[in-house]
């Protein structure tokens, strides 16, 4: 074994510099697949690796900003095309689709990583982050609806009220029954009060 104080000198065998640095190629050369993988069998060999994997993913999954969430979301949205509409809506080999429903379907997808974030959250135990992320989906789709002039907001001006709904209905769900109902109808009336009354009466009448 190479002693602490040689290293700390300065003093590297050749070996262990060979082996370092072998150690740092193969660490640029895997894929975000394979460090999964990687991961998972390392923590079914080490209990005390797997919890030490643990809490350096809630350290780093913990950073979770309302404000920030809300922006990239209102961004995400604003880049919907129109036209995109008009190529999905009418007949095709399945049948109909309408051209609200091919709207719905596009928002639904771009703020689909979004909503994935919230579902990580709630696998790992980590609710306030899930209820953050949850606010920040809310508040950036009011936004790209009361601030955003895209002519996808202009034309498929009810989707975003629609899709508002669903994610209430998901933040429900976060709470195992039991949903803190005040604080998001406090959220609600600071950070959506065009949509905060209409809202709170939906939390109260589909409580669980």
């Amino acid at each position: 074994m190479i002693a602490l104080a040689s290293i700390r000198a300065g003093i590297v065998p050749p070996v262990f510099e060979e082996r370092q640095g072998f150690v740092v190629v193969a660490l640029e050369s895997i894929s975000g697949a394979d460090a999964l993988a990687i991961l998972k069998i390392l923590a079914a060999r080490d209990e005390n690796l797997a919890q030490a994997i643990d809490a350096v993913a809630k350290q780093l999954f913990s950073r979770v900003e309302m404000d920030e969430v809300a922006a990239n979301v209102q961004m995400e949205l604003e880049a919907l095309d129109v036209e995109e509409i008009w190529d999905r809506a009418g007949a095709n080999r399945d049948g109909y689709v309408d051209p609200g429903e091919a709207a719905l379907e596009m928002l639904e997808e771009a703020l689909q990583p979004f909503r994935d974030e919230v579902d990580k959250y709630k696998q790992l135990s980590m609710l306030r982050e899930a209820d953050v992320a949850c606010q920040g989906i809310l508040k950036g789709t009011y936004d790209f609806h009361t601030k955003s002039s895209t002519e996808y907001e202009q034309w498929a001006a009810d989707v975003p009220s629609e899709y508002f709904g669903a994610v209430l209905d998901a933040w429900k769900k976060l709470f195992a029954g039991r949903p803190p109902f005040p604080r998001m109808a406090a959220f609600l009336h600071t950070h959506c009060p065009d949509w905060a009354e209409w809202a709170t009466k939906s939390l109260r009448s589909r409580r669980p």
